[in-house]
């Protein structure tokens, strides 16, 4: 095989989420003048659906998912992935452990979120996230690294249990109801984020990425920075880098 870079996607987190990633990921280089497979990114796909809820782990309800990680990172890199990356923000929470013990590089997607924001100078800052990812205060973590002058705000309870309620109907058959039906995810993400514009919230983060698989910008009454997209534009960026390199 050749020298260019392959990307190991740690997925499965959820499963319609890493589908939609790679479907995203190839509109856009084939938008970007691709013409061919081999103008295309090499990318190796776990869907680790067997490994413990991240969530729940952090709520303190579940069995820890990072030695499944740790092992399926490991798959990942004896499979040739030069570099990895997870599709489920809130599995960040162990991205440190996770990459120390496997030994390879890791694209952190909560950091890469985080960085776009503060790229575009965003003050009011809403999260909508996993109930793992807000108790554990990841997003935090990173904004007080990155971008320490953005103001975080979270959904009232109410409206976090939607955003659960949301998460959840993203991998049952609610995804596929009208668009006037109560448990349509789409509905149910527009109306967070309403909620969070009337709090104050300069822009809307989607720090799950099982939300784009229903909920995008154009769904947003505000502007969103969706992770999923993030993560498609880092590697897509990175990719041409690498062709440009190779070639």
């Amino acid at each position: 095989m050749s020298n260019r870079l392959v990307f190991g996607i740690i997925g499965g987190a959820g499963v319609a989420a890493t589908n939609k990633f790679n479907h995203l990921l190839e509109q856009k280089i084939t938008k970007g003048n691709a013409t061919r497979d081999s103008h295309h990114p090499i990318v190796i796909s776990y869907q680790a659906t067997q490994v413990p809820s991240r969530s729940m782990f952090l709520e303190g309800r579940g069995k820890s998912f990072v030695p499944g990680y740790i092992e399926i990172s490991n798959d990942l890199k004896n499979s040739g992935a030069t570099i990895l990356c997870m599709t489920c923000n809130t599995a960040h929470y162990a991205i440190d452990e996770i990459q120390s013990s496997t030994a390879i590089p890791f694209i952190n997607l909560v950091r890469e979120v985080v960085k776009a924001v503060k790229k575009d100078k965003y003050g009011t800052v809403g999260i909508m996230a996993s109930n793992g990812s807000v108790q554990s205060k990841i997003y935090e973590k990173y904004f007080q690294k990155e971008y320490p002058e953005a103001k975080i705000i979270y959904p009232s309870d109410e409206m976090q249990s939607e955003v659960t309620r949301g998460i959840i109907n993203i991998k049952n058959m609610n995804r596929f109801s009208s668009l006037t039906d109560s448990e349509r995810p789409k509905g149910i993400f527009k109306n967070v984020s309403s909620h969070l514009k009337e709090s104050g919230a300069d822009v809307v983060v989607s720090g799950c990425t099982d939300i784009r698989v229903d909920f995008s910008g154009k769904d947003c009454e505000i502007s969103l920075i969706d992770s999923l997209e993030v993560l498609v534009d880092v590697i897509f960026n990175m990719h041409n880098r690498d062709l440009v390199s190779y070639e």
